[in-house]
């Protein structure tokens, strides 16, 4: 992940916001100097003449790219690579336009003035409105100068040296190509200081944002982009002040402040900063502002969904659904013995990533609904008295009793997963949640295979049926012997280079297609598990 302007969820939207009001800005502008135009016609009475004029009709079109630019990024949301596609093109069109305007007045009747200005404004324009280095508007300075000068020049070469020798305040000038190239020198030279005015601007407006950006302090980390929110917080990609680590922040909802609330959001930092399973996201720290705002400092995730990728892809390979069933498995079994229940487990809440040299990955995201039901725990909580999940994924007994759950319950979620993954839908499927938990309750799914349509492992298949038995007792007794009887299947394991293999094809794609959208890093889901629901 990139931290530019532009690249980040946050400065993607920034950056075609400020586009878009450049645009607007501009195009006002050219208009209204259009209109003053055509009263100076009609009040000097040389309409007829102005309206027919090369001038006129570039001048009246050079609105027209920049207010395209406008419309565009009003219409939806882009990529960076878009947007600064969309804002280049409207800037290189305008001040064609522009060019083309001053290069059809009369030279000595201040055309290459006349063309400067128009083309000063509209580069100061672009380093107040746009966000941006001082080296990329200089780059553009550079790029609009080159054909500014070259049509002062060739406009000059048209001059009358009678005429303009006629006017007593300019130099006597014998040759016309001595006169454009000392025009031509001049523009270039008055360009030459609008480009480094524009740049220095850019500069500090840049740095002005990014200090606004680096004052945005959560104790030792610094607040970067937003990447989501949920019920209890807000997450932000942040990074560590001395260590430089990414990190993503969770806060506590400036709404949720009151007693309950607080003796929540801490137990879910403390119960989940006591796993350590690799398949688990690491808690890093825990702490509260100057304000009072509770916060925790999390392992930062760049990666994607099993809801993403069954989305792009359909059913998966059995080996892979092995592999990724087998670390979820072993995650929650490591919670699951120190009194841990998850109670959403679900597609969006498991995020494949690679790390450590290694691919696919599997983190467990969102322990924030998590229960403690060891022995110590009070029965009279009233967090646990409410149904909490999402009701695809949820047990019968987490829809009709809800304070009865335990690990069994985690283990239904993860059997409706692994449905998922080898079916590519849901196990149940219902126009409201209401008429989904009826058949969780109730009915039976179909076989994989069956709804597939395709041959799944036959000790595969029962395992997943099995966890997504009624009763409790008829499913696995723990994770743990779910994850031995994965790694007994007769299946040829998912290779790393099968991983390796996805990630640079399918895996890119997805990435690719969510940066187009402008939906934002895959790290947004893992804003504690604040994905679309399933």
């Amino acid at each position: 992940m990139t931290t530019g302007i532009g690249q980040t969820t946050d400065s993607r939207e920034f950056l075609q916001e400020r586009v878009g009001a450049f645009g607007l800005a501009v195009a006002v502008l050219l208009l209204l100097s259009l209109v003053t135009r055509l009263l100076l016609g009609l009040g000097f009475d040389y309409m007829a003449k102005e309206v027919v004029h090369p001038s006129f009709w570039a001048h009246a079109v050079s609105w027209i790219p920049v207010a395209g630019v406008w419309l565009t990024c009003r219409a939806r949301p882009f990529g960076t690579r878009a947007i600064q596609i969309v804002e280049g093109v409207g800037l290189v069109l305008t001040s064609i336009c522009l060019v083309v305007m001053g290069a059809n007045l009369p030279a000595a009747a201040g055309a290459a003035t006349t063309t400067a200005y128009a083309l000063s404004f509209v580069l100061i324009a672009r380093a107040v409105f746009v966000p941006s280095t001082a080296r990329h508007t200089a780059w553009l300075g550079l790029a609009v100068g080159v054909p500014l000068v070259i049509a002062v020049y060739v406009n000059f070469l048209t001059v009358d040296l009678e005429v303009w020798n006629g006017h007593g305040f300019f130099r006597k000038i014998s040759k016309k190509n001595v006169l454009a190239r000392s025009q031509s020198i001049q523009i270039g030279f008055a360009w030459a200081l609008t480009t480094l005015l524009a740049a220095w601007a850019t500069r500090v407006i840049y740095g002005l944002r990014r200090d606004v950006r680096d004052a945005k302090k959560l104790g030792q980390y610094i607040v970067e982009e937003k990447l989501g929110e949920g019920g209890m917080g807000t997450v932000y990609r942040a990074q560590h002040g001395m260590l430089k680590r990414p990190t993503a922040v969770k806060l506590l909802s400036a709404d949720r402040n009151s007693p309950e609330d607080l003796d929540r959001f801490r137990r879910e930092v403390q119960m989940t900063a006591k796993l350590k399973h690799p398949n688990t996201v690491t808690i890093y720290d825990y702490g509260r502002t100057e304000d009072g705002t509770f916060y925790y400092a999390m392992e930062l995730l760049d990666g994607v969904t099993l809801l993403e990728v069954v989305q792009v892809e359909g059913y998966l390979p059995q080996s892979r659904v092995i592999h990724i069933l087998k670390q979820c498995a072993m995650a929650l079994q490591e919670a699951h013995s120190i009194g841990l229940v998850h109670r959403d487990i679900k597609p969006n809440n498991i995020m494949m990533t690679r790390q450590g040299g290694m691919h696919d990955v599997t983190k467990v995201l969102d322990f924030g609904l998590v229960k403690n039901v060891g022995a110590g725990t009070d029965a009279t909580n009233t967090v646990s008295e409410a149904i909490i999940g999402t009701p695809r994924f949820m047990s019968p007994e987490q829809i009709l009793d809800p304070p009865s759950i335990d690990a069994r319950s985690d283990l239904y979620a993860l059997g409706a997963v692994g449905y998922y993954l080898l079916t590519g839908g849901f196990v149940f499927e219902g126009t409201s949640a209401i008429e989904i938990c009826a058949q969780h309750l109730s009915a039976e799914p179909d076989l994989p295979s069956h709804r597939a349509e395709r041959d799944i492992d036959p000790e595969l298949e029962m395992l997943v049926m099995q966890c997504l038995e009624k009763k409790r007792d008829d499913r696995p007794a723990s994770a743990a012997e779910i994850a031995m009887r994965l790694q007994a299947l007769a299946i040829a394991a998912w290779s790393q280079e099968d991983a390796a293999a996805w990630w640079d094809t399918i895996g890119r794609d997805i990435a690719l297609l969510r940066d187009d959208l402008a939906v934002g890093s895959l790290a947004t889901i893992q804003a504690a598990g604040m994905g679309t629901d399933t």
